[in-house]
């Protein structure tokens, strides 16, 4: 399998270097340590070097849809609690072209870091990358469970992975530049690459292991489930784990919101409550019986958008933070 990462700002670009050996890090290699799917073919695209372009991210993330399966992307939009911003047009088609035509029309494996911006209380919600649902957007775990001091938090959010804590923990060990080994890789940055390369494993289990043939059996949307099926709460330490609707654990202190040291603010206006009846095609052939996604397209106008939250409630109870205050 392949995977494509992003190379950020900074010097020596080492960045992409790091992500690509958690990945592929060749099996015994008697000198750093090894990549999850060490099988795996690996390839760099240099995009952040200089200015950066909607046609420029575009051509990253379609780089030979037909050979490469897996891009996973350790970058996004500044996480300084105030941007909000996403993939552009062509970047969107992009997105839209890989899931329908990529890996012979199976579809291409988006995988993508939630962000780092847990100091400045960002929230992943407002990266359109990771907010995507064509991507699969992974968080960070230290190794005692906890979550840590950059995480993010959005609804978008599938799974989480291990990574850096506070400066005493370790950190990822993986290839450096120069042919040097490293023990400093950290963030959510660190924890993409583990998960494409458990994803590149499970394609590699189920096909054949020449790079320019797709697996025969796992779509993107398949392996979207699989990751959700396959998560599982362990040790993590978040005091609000329930079960949902569909019997899938989730916590809103690992996926929704970020914990504040302030206190919760008063509303400025009353709590907005809107709902909405829809028949979904009861008692039709094409029924809607279950969902994979919701998007919520909002237009409103406000005084000062970092005092808004919003959220959405299942019909089963589940709510999902859409928009935390920032």
């Amino acid at each position: 399998m392949e995977a494509v990462t992003g190379a950020p700002l900074g010097p020596g670009t080492r960045h992409g270097t790091r992500c690509a050996g958690e990945v592929a890090a060749m099996a015994n290699n008697g000198f750093c340590g090894v990549g999850v799917a060490f099988n795996a073919r690996i390839g760099g695209v240099r995009m952040l070097d200089g200015t950066v372009t909607d046609a420029i991210e575009a051509q990253s993330l379609s780089l030979q849809p037909q050979y490469i399966h897996i891009y996973s992307a350790s970058w996004g939009p500044e996480d300084d609690g105030r941007t909000v911003d996403g993939p552009g047009i062509l970047t969107r088609e992009a997105f839209r072209q890989g899931v329908t035509k990529g890996r012979g029309g199976l579809g291409t494996l988006f995988i993508w870091a939630s962000g780092n911006g847990g100091l400045h209380y960002d929230n992943c919600n407002c990266d359109g990358y990771t907010n995507s649902i064509y991507t699969l957007s992974v968080g960070s775990a230290t190794r005692q469970g906890r979550v840590p001091w950059y995480s993010e938090a959005c609804a978008s959010t599938l799974t989480t992975t291990y990574s850096s804590g506070v400066a005493s923990d370790p950190q990822i060990v993986t290839t450096d530049l120069h042919h040097r080994c490293t023990d400093k890789h950290t963030g959510t940055s660190a924890s993409a690459p583990l998960a494409a390369g458990m994803i590149a494993l499970a394609l590699e289990a189920n096909g054949s292991p020449a790079p320019d043939t797709p697996s025969p059996f796992l779509t993107w949307r398949d392996l979207q489930h699989l990751v959700v099926r396959a998560s599982r709460p362990a040790h993590l330490q978040a005091e609000d784990w329930r079960t949902n609707g569909v019997g899938r654990q989730v916590t809103a202190t690992l996926l929704y919101r970020r914990s504040s040291p302030h206190a919760v603010p008063s509303p400025i206006l009353p709590v907005m409550y809107i709902r909405k009846n829809v028949s979904a095609c009861a008692g039709r052939h094409n029924a809607i019986r279950s969902l994979e996604h919701v998007q919520v397209q909002l237009t409103l106008s406000y005084s000062r958008r970092g005092d808004l939250e919003l959220s959405l409630t299942s019909p089963m109870g589940t709510r999902s933070m859409l928009l935390a205050i920032r």
